[in-house]
């Protein structure tokens, strides 16, 4: 899975150019890698529908995705190891962890690049290179999270692959409403706003039986009624825009 290419979009000292002991002062590179990867090796074969994503003119499937790199100003002073920061959600994790420090909250009017709390210095002190990339395409559309940005599969006629999606949805107590995605991630768009083989149905358990719940068709221009657990009807999400 070769990078082809790091687009940096900002160069920065990390917390104001301190220095973290022997190792001295570090900085993060931040942008976007882009990768392409072989669809036919043996390595990548197994990911969902790659066959189906669209080609460069070498035959590779090209992605990118967002990174952030925290690494010593004098790269000598390294321990020459390198942690991946699986991030959660878009959010960074091993920074905040090791380094006993807070992670920035994001939200509709917050900054992309906030400033980097670095707790104790943990990982700085000891050398440690920290690599946080994105690798969710449906992580909440807000500045600064941590984002994949991945190819859209397509079918032999060339238009998108429909097809029936299951979402489990539970709460630890009644609510109102459900969203079709968790904390504002991006939902799989409805096919048909009158899908007419979408299936509701609810259990009391998760391994509980279920109980199918009868679908209220609208009448020629009338509305669709609310849903309840008596009826179903399909409803345009007012968040996101999916059903």
């Amino acid at each position: 899975m070769p990078v082809t290419h790091f687009d940096v979009t900002l160069e920065r000292p990390l917390a104001g150019g301190r220095a973290f002991g022997d190792v001295g002062p570090y900085e993060e590179l931040k942008g976007r890698l882009r990768f392409a990867l072989d669809p036919t090796h043996a390595a990548n074969v197994r990911i969902t529908d790659v066959e189906r994503a669209p080609r460069n003119r070498d035959g590779h499937v090209e992605f990118a995705a967002d990174v952030s790199i925290l690494l010593p100003t004098e790269r000598a002073r390294g321990n020459g190891r390198m942690i991946v920061d699986v991030v959660n959600r878009g959010n960074t994790v091993t920074v905040p962890n090791f380094n006993h420090a807070t992670r920035p909250v994001f939200g509709p009017d917050t900054g992309a690049d906030p400033p980097i709390d670095v707790g104790d210095g943990f990982l700085m002190r000891h050398g440690y290179t920290v690599v946080s990339c994105g690798w969710q395409c449906d992580v909440p559309e807000l500045p600064g999270l941590f984002r994949l940005y991945a190819p859209e599969a397509r079918g032999a006629d060339g238009r998108p692959l429909r097809g029936r999606v299951y979402v489990n949805l539970q709460a630890p107590e009644p609510v109102p409403h459900f969203l079709l995605s968790d904390r504002g991630h991006l939902a799989h768009p409805a096919g048909e706003l009158d899908e007419p083989n979408a299936v509701l149905l609810v259990r009391d358990q998760l391994d509980g039986e279920h109980q199918t719940i009868a679908r209220r068709v609208p009448p020629p221009g009338g509305r669709s009624p609310r849903s309840s657990r008596s009826q179903c009807a399909a409803r345009r999400c007012p968040l996101c825009g999916s059903l």
